[in-house]
């Protein structure tokens, strides 16, 4: 009989700047080689909870924890500090907060060293772990991509060869054939290293068939369900969906045509009938707005020529280190090019004034911390409205009305960088949509976030959109490209090797060369054509 290597009793959590608890009162345990998946709205506690699995809280928490938290029948806070690393490894959301060196190579010796590894055993592991992952060829932490460091990571953690492995949002930043490999990877490393795998997820595809078990923890950080994960999903979903928690895609349809349960949980097993129509994209009509020639930058960016209209819906694709983010950065004027010019309105962006360009162009990173300034939610939306000039009756309303939509308000006192991953993306965001430029690039716009606050933040950029707005935004998300995109660039080593709309991507016989994928309504069409049934398209 399996003993329990986790084992949770009555575990709360507070935070000395909250008034309510983050965790209330969590009862659970795993035994050894589970897999268990976490769901919960965004800001529900989950990420505080790997927190408490790894013993960094209550040793590093300000504020208060109560319960237990036993690992292989030991108190967490009986570990002496750095041994839970031998027990417990985790993959932060954010994979930055975890690196400490310059080299790949020496990011996952360091936590070797730090277990006094013989060098010879050290020099062996370390290969072993970037080969896993395929990072073996990559030198410098600061060159790669956001997907790229999150498998630098995972390698990390996997050279210590862990007994529990902790996954928050392991695949937000991957592209989708990178995603695939990396649930894939998980499975052959079930095999050979037979560790217990916990996965803190948003979007459920890809996973159903590892994780067996779901702990759902509600927005009052109370734990909502505990149970086997398939028919929790085909039974529950409107429960599970009402959370805020998105479904995989064949279920969420299911839910919106109102299918009689049990509910499917793949799109193969969709029906045929009532197949959705292709969106409808009209074309822009709009002037030329931004306009690069032959730009190149560094070894990462190469002739690169591409137009902009006003009005466009851009969506920019392609696979992690393709120089995607290297590129908004360049065009939005961040970053000037190496080479070649970037225009806005006819007018090169060297001749635009700084504070001239941001009324026109807005920015939001991919990493959201890279754009906070000021102590204080409230200050940091209101910031630009303040500076303006705009009159104090004015932005506080703006500032107010933004905060709600952005699921935001009661935070107003909050640091931001004591915000969940998932609140300090929408903050990000809310501080860019409360002024009114004419462009507005966003990277990962839905990286950390649950359904409601995707579906609130995408709903907000279609009226902007509606309104005139640009927009430009990085996504590995083929759904949200599909949906709301009227032009696609796909970004392939460094140089552009698509310009067009989403439906001649899709036809393309080579979208797994530049690792992409088709949207899950082109699979569901596809799937019904396959089996040759007859399709009933809407209208």
């Amino acid at each position: 009989m399996s003993q329990d290597v986790i084992r949770v009793e009555n575990l709360t959590l507070h935070y000395e700047e909250r008034k309510k608890p983050v965790l209330s009162r969590l009862n659970f345990s795993m035994e050894e080689g589970e897999n268990m998946l976490i769901l919960g709205p965004s800001g529900s506690g989950k990420s505080s909870l790997t927190h408490c699995l790894n013993g960094l809280y209550p040793r590093e928490l300000d504020g208060s924890m109560d319960g237990e938290v036993y690992v292989q029948g030991r108190r967490t806070v009986s570990y002496p500090a750095g041994e839970m690393a031998q027990h417990v490894g985790v993959v932060f959301q954010d994979p930055e907060t975890q690196f400490c060196m310059i080299t790949v190579e020496d990011e996952v010796a360091f936590g070797l060293e730090n277990l006094n590894t013989p060098y010879e055993s050290m020099v062996e592991k370390v290969e072993k772990a970037l080969s896993w992952v395929g990072m073996e060829d990559y030198k410098n932490i600061s060159d790669l991509s956001g997907g790229q460091k999150q498998k630098v990571a995972l390698a990390c953690i996997l050279a210590m060869e862990p007994e529990v492995l902790i996954l928050d949002e392991p695949t937000a930043n991957l592209d989708p054939v990178a995603r695939k490999e990396f649930i894939q990877l998980l499975k052959k490393l079930k095999e050979e290293l037979s560790f217990t795998l916990l996965v803190i997820e948003h979007k459920l595809e890809g996973w159903l068939d590892l994780l067996e078990r779901v702990l759902i923890i509600s927005e009052e950080g109370e734990l909502a369900y505990d149970g086997p994960l398939h028919d929790h999903l085909k039974t529950y979903a409107r429960e599970i969906h009402e959370m805020g928690i998105q479904l995989p895609y064949a279920t969420r349809t299911a839910l919106e045509r109102g299918w009689t349960p049990p509910y499917p949980l793949h799109i193969e097993k969709m029906p045929s009938a009532d197949l959705p129509a292709n969106p409808h994209r009209e074309e822009p009509a709009g002037e030329v707005l931004l306009k690069a020639e032959d730009v190149h930058w560094k070894s990462i960016l190469r002739n690169i020529n591409v137009t902009f209209h006003e009005g466009e819906w851009v969506a920019i694709v392609g696979e992690n280190g393709s120089g995607k983010s290297s590129l908004s950065r360049i065009l939005a004027g961040i970053q000037p090019p190496g080479k070649g010019t970037v225009s806005l309105h006819g007018r090169s962006l060297k001749k635009w004034k700084e504070n001239d360009l941001r009324q026109e162009i807005g920015y939001v990173f991919q990493n959201p911390e890279h754009q906070f300034i000021t102590d204080a939610v409230y200050d940091e939306v209101a910031f630009s409205l303040q500076h303006a000039g705009m009159k104090e009756a004015e932005w506080t309303r703006i500032v107010e009305e933004t905060l709600k939509f952005c699921r935001l308000d009661g935070l107003e006192d909050q640091h931001p960088f004591l915000l969940s991953q998932g609140q300090k993306r929408r903050l990000s965001v809310a501080t860019m949509i409360v002024e009114d430029q004419g462009m507005l690039f966003l990277d990962e716009p839905t990286f950390g976030q649950d359904e409601k606050s995707t579906s609130d933040l995408m709903s907000l950029l279609k009226e902007k959109h509606e309104n005139g707005t640009t927009i430009v935004m990085i996504t590995h998300d083929m759904e949200l490209v599909d949906k709301y995109a009227t032009k696609v660039l796909v970004m392939n080593e460094g140089e552009i090797t698509f310009d067009g709309q989403p439906e001649r991507l899709w036809s393309r016989s080579d979208l797994a060369d530049h690792h992409l994928e088709l949207p899950p309504r082109e699979q569901w069409k596809r799937s019904v054509l396959k089996r040759k049934e007859p399709a009933y398209v809407s209208s």
